[in-house]
Formats: C-alpha cells, sequence, structure tokens
C-alpha cells in the first residue's frame, strides 16, 4: 500500500513538473514570393481612327437616255469598253430627222425671199409718204407686212435650229471619259424618248460611302487622314480623302454618311468590292495604353497591381478609357515609369513580396 502512494506521489509531481514548464514557440513560416511577369509603363501617341466598311462605286455614273425617238441603227461600245468625252455610243435612224431639216431650211429660204421683197417695197413707200403720194393707211400696212415678214424669217430660223437639233439627237455621245458599265439597247430596236440606251461611268476615281455614329462623327474633319484598304486586290492600304460629310442622321440607325474618294489612275480597282476605310481622326498625345487582361475587375472598381520598392506587391485603382485592339487607355492610377504586372496578378494581394521573371 506503501508503495502504491509512492508511485503516485511521483507521477503527480512530475505531470505538475511538466505543466510549469514554458512551452516552446512555433516557428513562424515565411510566405513564398509570387513570380509574377512586369513591364514597364511607357507613354505613347495614340490615334484615333475611326474604322467602317463600304463599297467601291464610280466617282460619277449616269444612264444615257433618247432625247428622240427612232429605230437603233448602231451601238459603238459595248460593256467593259473604254471612251473618252463626246464620243458617239448610239445612232438612231436619222433619215425623218434630216428630211425634217431640209423641210425646215426650205421654207426659210422662201421666208427670206418674201422678205426681200417686202423690204424693198416697204422703203419705196416710206421715200413716197412724206409727198403724200401714198396714203397713210397704205403706209401703215406695207409697214405690219413687213414687220410681219421678218418675224416670220426669226421663226423659221428658230425651226431651222430645233430640227438640227432634233437630227444631232439621233447620235447619243458620252458626257465624260469613263466605261461603258451597261448596255440597254439591240440594234434594230424602236426607242421612245426617254428610253435608258446605256449606263457610263468615271473610274478615275472611286468613291466609297460608309456611316459612322455620332460619338465618331463630331470629330470628323475633312483633312483628317484616311486609309482605304480593298483586301480582293491588296492589303496594302490607299490614300483615301474625304470628300463629303453628311448633315444630317439617318433615323433608322442614327448614322451619318460619309464619302471617300480614292485615285484609281491605274482603273485597277473595280466597282462593288468591299472597302475597309480607316480615318485617323484624332491623336492621344502621352497616352498610357496597358493589356485588358492586366485589369482586375472588382466589385466597385478596376484593379492593377504594380511592383514597388522591395519587390512588394501594391493595387492601383484605374479610370479606364477608349480601347485600341488588345490594349485600354488608363485615364488615371498609371504613371509612365511604374511597373506594371502583367501575369500572374490575379493570385497576389496587396504587400505580397514577388519574383519577378524574365
Amino acid at each position: 500500500m506503501k508503495t502504491y502512494n509512492l508511485v503516485a506521489i511521483l507521477v503527480s509531481g512530475f505531470l505538475i513538473f511538466i505543466s510549469c514548464s514554458p512551452q516552446a514557440e512555433d516557428p513562424v513560416i515565411e510566405a513564398k514570393p509570387r513570380s509574377v511577369r512586369v513591364k514597364t509603363i511607357e507613354s505613347r501617341d495614340l490615334p484615333i481612327v475611326v474604322d467602317s466598311v463600304g463599297r467601291l462605286t464610280p466617282n460619277r455614273e449616269v444612264v444615257l437616255s433618247a432625247q428622240v425617238s427612232g429605230i437603233l441603227m448602231q451601238y459603238n461600245a459595248d460593256v467593259g469598253a473604254k471612251v473618252v468625252a463626246g464620243a458617239p455610243l448610239v445612232r438612231l435612224d436619222k433619215a425623218d430627222y434630216a428630211l425634217a431639216l431640209k423641210e425646215a431650211e426650205a421654207n426659210l429660204l422662201a421666208a427670206q425671199a418674201r422678205l426681200a421683197a417686202i423690204k424693198s417695197n416697204y422703203e419705196r413707200t416710206k421715200r413716197l409718204l412724206p409727198d403724200n403720194v401714198i396714203t397713210q393707211e397704205r403706209y401703215d400696212q406695207i409697214e405690219a407686212e413687213y414687220k410681219s415678214s421678218i418675224a416670220q424669217v426669226t421663226q423659221l430660223k428658230v425651226m431651222v435650229a430645233m430640227a438640227q437639233r432634233r437630227l444631232g439627237k439621233t447620235t447619243i455621245t458620252a458626257p465624260f471619259g469613263g466605261y461603258v458599265t451597261n448596255r440597254l439597247v439591240e440594234i434594230g430596236q424602236n426607242v421612245a424618248i426617254g428610253d435608258p440606251v446605256m449606263r457610263v461611268a468615271d473610274m478615275k476615281t472611286m468613291r466609297v460611302k460608309i456611316y459612322i455614329n455620332e460619338l465618331e462623327y463630331v470629330h470628323l474633319d475633312k483633312d483628317d487622314l484616311v486609309e482605304v484598304t480593298v483586301e480582293a486586290f491588296s492589303r496594302t492600304p490607299l490614300v483615301g480623302q474625304v470628300d463629303k460629310i453628311g448633315i444630317q442622321a439617318d433615323p433608322r440607325t442614327n448614322t451619318f454618311e460619309i464619302e471617300i474618294l480614292v485615285d484609281n489612275s491605274d482603273f485597277s480597282l473595280k466597282a462593288g468590292l468591299t472597302a475597309r476605310v480607316a480615318i485617323q481622326t484624332e491623336v492621344i498625345p502621352d497616352a498610357v495604353m496597358i493589356a485588358q487582361n492586366t485589369v482586375i475587375f472588382r466589385e466597385n472598381s478596376k484593379e492593377v497591381f504594380v511592383v514597388e520598392a522591395g519587390n512588394l506587391a501594391a493595387a492601383r485603382e484605374v479610370k479606364m478609357g477608349r480601347v485600341d485592339g488588345s490594349e485600354v487607355l488608363i485615364l488615371e492610377g498609371l504613371m509612365p515609369g511604374d511597373t506594371l504586372v502583367v501575369e500572374g496578378g490575379q493570385y497576389l494581394k496587396p504587400g505580397d513580396k514577388v519574383v519577378v521573371e524574365q
């Protein structure tokens, strides 16, 4: 019994000794630095470009119509033919108009012969009137006949001129140099006044119509730089020029029509081809641009991480502007020279130690 009590006392004392001994502290484990990739912010001029797509059309195009009726006897140009200004394109049967001109000329000659005789009589009676050889009434009749004959000659001269014009209209000519884009008649066809016969286009300069929204429209000027790319031929941009700026928005689309001119001296561009137009409306100087995927979207803010002194991560709230491809303009929050985290930022929190990967 005594031995048992002694063992119990020794065990209790050992336990008390252990409980009173100071506890060893847990070792502090330092967080492992996170690997990131960075980029030093640099500013640059940012051109603001308006992009749109349109189709090439001739600078001007007309439909030639018949101004007199008749049977089509000949056409001198067909689709695709190059023509010069004044070139005869279509000829109508002119026989009836030639006869009408001869008739008008004959009537004029007869009237001029009558006028010569009447004028001679008028001048003679005018000399006799002061001597009372003829009465005043007779003189007045001869004077009226003379003036009427003058009027008739003038009228017949107009008739001759009109007959000449009608005869000339049997030949339809090109109003300007260009290409025939459509022939609408056949030989032997009875053409009436106003019937379309050919379509001619001036393609030395091509035109592109595009439509832009009101936010882009307010910055547009006629002297803005323009590039036009026709992918069917070459991806090398062509120099364009703003020609017309619409002054009223389309009520259905709320866009404004803009017309661009492109030189086509070599006639390589064809009507109907798709053209991409880029208009540089302004340039933002010293713009800070960063990749969009470096921005972290919080519930009420947008942030990026930068690396500060001691390789410590710091969060910066940023204000974003316009987007240019994969980059976004930063209006506030970053400055040139800042070290921006471009990879690994999604795993960081402010104050984290980082290791910059090369």
